[in-house]
């Protein structure tokens, strides 16, 4: 058994790939990484292969697939600023297409493709919506399409090429182990451990704790699921309130998470991106991401817990160890 991870360096490659490494052993898992994305210290020293590549450049994509049996193909960019559509289209959708045609090309056993609970419809009066729910977010919110369409591209070239694929949709990814003090859940950490937080988002969203997905991505490796089949990968339904009620519990601080309306996020998103285009300075807030802070978008997380056999980590553990990291490794 050869793996192979693209975007490994990101929050989930630094957690999956060492548990990886432990499974099949350090020769047998590799990685595919930009030029110049620093190594993960969970797994620095564990000797893996590293290709470098753009996951857009098919024949980077193709020279690194080669050879192996497995591919988990976690390359992917989240934005909801329009100033970066085209940098969606070139890794969400060129880079889903690159590892497809690859993992065809080189008859590869199966590919993991991690797409995400916004490539899946969700149901506006909050019931939590299933693999089956059409897609029905806006086009203008580009993330959301762009992560469909990639999931498409994989879809096709089941139907079409014979190609043993299973999707993961991720729900918002939290818990230890995230090396990047920018991500919305670290910012979130670093505002409330600060100060009293007055005030969130209306709507609410799901999450999942990054060692849930780890666990499922292996049990995936392993041969768990159906080829051709999407999976929910949910640990938990929360309101925003309810997220800064709970990180605030875990840093010992108090909060008050009076819901703003997703119109006043919406217009302050506007005037921000206004002014982005004249700074060239990426915005606070966007209007797209005001728009989504008003929703709710629940998912069930039946289909994974079914067929994966998995139980989720409970999401107040989720919350306490993603503080705990985040307090010890990168709070200054």
């Amino acid at each position: 058994m050869r793996v192979l991870v693209t975007g490994a360096t990101g929050f989930v490659g630094a957690v999956l790939v060492p548990r990886l490494v432990e499974r099949f052993g350090a020769p047998a898992v590799d990685a595919f990484a930009l030029p110049g994305d620093p190594l993960p210290s969970t797994w620095r020293e564990t000797g893996i292969r590293v290709f470098r590549g753009d996951i857009a450049d098919r024949a980077a994509v193709a020279a690194a697939v080669r050879g192996h049996d497995q591919v988990v193909h976690l390359a992917g960019l989240i934005s909801y600023w329009k100033g970066d559509e085209d940098r969606l289209k070139a890794v969400n959708e060129d880079g889903s297409r690159a590892v497809a045609e690859a993992c065809c090309a080189a008859g590869v056993g199966r590919l993991v493709h991690i797409s995400s609970v916004g490539a899946v419809g969700f149901h506006r009066d909050g019931r939590p919506a299933d693999e089956s729910t059409p897609f029905n977010w806006p086009p203008d919110i580009l993330y959301m399409a762009s992560k469909r369409r990639g999931q498409d591209i994989v879809e096709q070239a089941v139907r079409e090429r014979g190609l043993r694929a299973v999707i993961l949709n991720p729900a918002s990814i939290m818990g230890p182990g995230d090396h990047d003090p920018d991500t919305p859940h670290n910012k979130l950490y670093r505002m409330i451990c600060r100060r009293t937080q007055i005030g969130s988002f209306a709507g609410g969203l799901a999450i999942v704790d990054v060692r849930d997905l780890a666990a499922i991505i292996l049990k995936a490796v392993e041969g768990r699921g159906t080829d051709g089949a999407s999976y929910l990968v949910v640990g938990a339904n929360l309101t925003y309130a309810e997220v800064v009620r709970r990180i605030a519990r875990a840093c010992g601080r108090r909060a008050y998470p009076i819901r703003i309306p997703g119109p006043v996020f919406t217009a302050a998103g506007h005037v921000l991106e206004g002014t982005a285009r004249l700074t060239g300075r990426r915005p606070l807030v966007t209007a797209a991401y005001g728009r989504l802070s008003g929703w709710t978008a629940f998912y069930d997380n039946a289909k994974s817990r079914r067929d994966f056999g998995h139980d989720y980590i409970d999401p107040d553990m989720t919350i306490a160890d993603g503080w705990a990291h985040f307090r010890d490794t990168l709070l200054g």
